[in-house]
């Protein structure tokens, strides 16, 4: 089960690191719009104008879903897996998951004064580290579960007949 976890962590970080591109570049082509546009054209109806402290917004919500479920991945990893190299990985994700749960809010609480492109370079740098750490994972929980399988094959072949004695 922690298996799939890891392995929709690791594709979780892929779709990440694309919308991190994605609002990135749409926040940075709605602030030079703003920044060098003296007429706006969506309060007469010929476009939506979308500002880009709406779409900083958007991206720190999209952030904060990713965030929210890197953390319960650690989460299961550090209950599930008893490896002490997952155990360390995990407070460590959990750690740095704690900084951009925080960074996430104020980038939503103040979209005007600190916005999406401006930050997208940490949130970059955290979906690949949520990447390597869900690959770590992911060959520590098979090899844990392989050590278990190994250790239940060992029991049987130890002349023990009954499987409620181990």
């Amino acid at each position: 089960m922690n298996k799939a976890f890891y392995i929709s962590g690791i594709v979780l970080s892929f779709i990440f690191l694309f919308v991190i591109g994605y609002y990135a570049g749409e926040v940075s082509s709605a602030r030079f719009n703003a920044l060098f546009s003296n007429y706006d054209y969506g309060s007469y109806g010929y476009g939506y104008n979308e500002s880009y402290s709406d779409l900083t917004v958007t991206a720190g919500i999209w952030s904060l879903l990713f965030i929210l479920i890197f953390i319960a991945i650690d989460l299961l990893g550090l209950i599930k897996i008893k490896t002490k190299t997952t155990k360390v990985l995990s407070i460590i994700g959990l750690s740095l998951s704690a900084i951009f749960l925080l960074w996430t809010f104020a980038v939503i609480a103040s979209p005007g004064s600190m916005s999406f492109d401006e930050v997208a370079g940490g949130f970059g740098f955290y979906a690949m580290v949520m990447m390597a750490f869900s690959i770590v994972g992911l060959v520590q929980s098979i090899r844990f579960a392989n050590k278990d399988l190994r250790k239940v094959k060992e029991d049987l072949n130890s002349g023990s007949t009954d499987l409620l004695d181990s």
